[in-house]
């Protein structure tokens, strides 16, 4: 006889065949004791804890021992709202699994890990079974509550458990008083505001996703009135971020970085420091080397600290000229600017040649600040209107 297929309450119903597990009360329900650090290896490479309370998801490894005591890996969700709390306990993930799985009130979700019953782990809902209907204000609400008990996640870590947490990895749902090991990660894009809506949840995977383009930095969103010049640095290699998935536009940019900048536009990149030199070792041998330094301090204390435009400007002024003639710039370039009077006469030439190249534009209350700091956002757009000579035309 043919069987009907049972429809699963997630955030709705999942249309899936039910392979029933029995919950083991939490250990760790109201606290933060971590039932995954006493649990002996049980075959599976993993252990996942869902902190319910902050809607975080800790996953623990193999550690000495056999114990899953080495957090691996952490994840924002969204547990269940009132009256529909996640349920407490310790489950095991079953073979039910489903690419896309079809809700009750006709939306989907994908990614569909089956660990109690009626209760998953997937990703945010969309509109249709396609990838760019993405309900945006699902997603926005990712580490409140919002599911009616299954655990939502990012695209990307909804998949990591479909593809890597096989039937039989444990799940200890529990209420912590802090997030976890690893604490409570942000979604990739904090807030996808009507403006930045395209459909598509930020980390899905796929080639056709708008927002594969986006920059590895967390703190460089699309929106923001830097990006597409933070890209085109990036890009072309003149500039790095500091580090793994940071670009810290609003820093100051200092005489170390604005050395690395001419390097990588004279030399077509960075060069990895040897093993016990400062990260612009480098680029300030090649700078000394070849004048850009000349009258300029250049000591530990004056590398670290914030480069003054006109410095800048004279620093990529020498850079260029390693790279082509100058032609002779316009002498009244500078005069519609209410502060040229300002500039150092070491900087005056640089900062013409700048101006009238384009380089360099003016605040709206027309000053060029040359004294000023700039922010390494801002340098990112004065080179977005630099166009070295392999680039130039």
């Amino acid at each position: 006889m043919k069987r009907k297929p049972i429809r699963l309450l997630c955030t709705a119903l999942c249309a899936a065949a039910l392979i029933g597990v029995l919950p083991v009360p939490a250990a760790a329900a109201g606290g933060d004791y971590i039932a995954a650090a006493h649990t002996k290896n049980n075959g599976s490479p993993y252990y996942i804890m869902v902190n319910r309370a902050a809607d975080t998801v800790t996953v623990y490894t193999l550690g000495p021992g056999g114990y899953y005591t080495v957090p691996f890996k952490a994840m924002i969700c969204s547990t269940g709202r009132s009256p529909h709390a996640t349920p407490l306990g310790t489950y095991t993930v079953t073979r039910s699994k489903k690419p896309w799985c079809y809700m009750i009130d006709g939306t989907y979700a994908q990614y569909s890990t089956q660990f109690n019953g009626q209760v998953l782990f997937h990703s945010v809902c969309y509109r249709k079974k396609d990838p760019s209907t993405l309900i945006t204000e699902e997603y926005n609400l990712l580490g409140s509550k919002a599911s009616l008990g299954c655990v939502r996640l990012q695209v990307e870590d909804a998949k990591w458990i479909y593809d890597n947490c096989p039937p039989g990895t444990k799940v200890t749902v529990y209420d912590g008083k802090t997030a976890g090991a690893l604490g409570k990660p942000q979604t990739r894009i904090p807030k996808i505001t009507a403006e930045l809506a395209n459909g598509w949840e930020p980390t899905d995977p796929r080639a056709e996703n708008p927002w594969q383009e986006m920059l590895p930095f967390s703190d460089v969103l699309p929106g923001a009135w830097y990006y597409s010049a933070v890209r085109y640095v990036c890009e072309r290699g003149m500039m790095q971020g500091t580090g793994r998935a940071s670009f810290e536009p609003d820093i100051p940019l200092s005489r170390a970085m604005a050395l690395q900048i001419v390097y990588n536009i004279v030399n077509g990149g960075a060069k990895k420091a040897e093993k016990g030199q400062p990260w612009y070792a480098s680029a300030l041998d090649w700078a000394a080397a070849n004048g850009l330094t000349d009258g300029l301090s250049v000591d530990a204390a004056a590398l670290d600290g914030p480069i003054p435009r006109e410095e800048f400007t004279l620093v990529l002024y020498r850079a260029d000229a390693l790279l082509r003639a100058h032609p002779s710039p316009d002498p009244a370039a500078l005069e519609p600017y209410r502060d040229a009077g300002q500039i150092s006469p070491f900087a005056r030439e640089a900062m013409l040649w700048a101006v009238d190249q384009g380089i360099l534009q003016g605040t709206p209350a027309g000053k060029l600040l040359p004294g000023s700091p700039t922010s390494r956002a801002e340098m990112a757009a004065i080179l977005s209107r630099y166009a070295p000579p392999e680039t130039a035309g």
